[in-house]
């Protein structure tokens, strides 16, 4: 199994509407990260508010903690 935090980018738009689907919440707006598994995306973030969506109907406990690491990572280097 093959975990990647990445930055969204134009090309992740209809990925992250898949996943605000998936979990019943509004789509994230702004600079997002998403986690893929295996380069399937379960989970994304949002940069600014840190508010992450997930596929409800997998097992994405593990990712949301890697997304708020990364974000916090990079909010830091920002403030510097």
């Amino acid at each position: 199994m093959s975990v990647t935090i990445r930055s969204a980018t134009d090309a992740d738009v209809a990925r992250l509407l898949r996943l605000a689907v998936l979990s019943c919440d509004p789509p994230l707006d702004g600079e997002v990260l998403i986690a893929e598994v295996d380069g399937e995306p379960l989970a994304a973030c949002s940069l600014q508010t840190g508010r992450t969506i997930s596929d409800a109907f997998r097992e994405t406990y593990d990712l949301r903690p890697l997304l708020d690491l990364r974000r916090r990572q990079l909010s830091q280097r920002r403030a510097a």
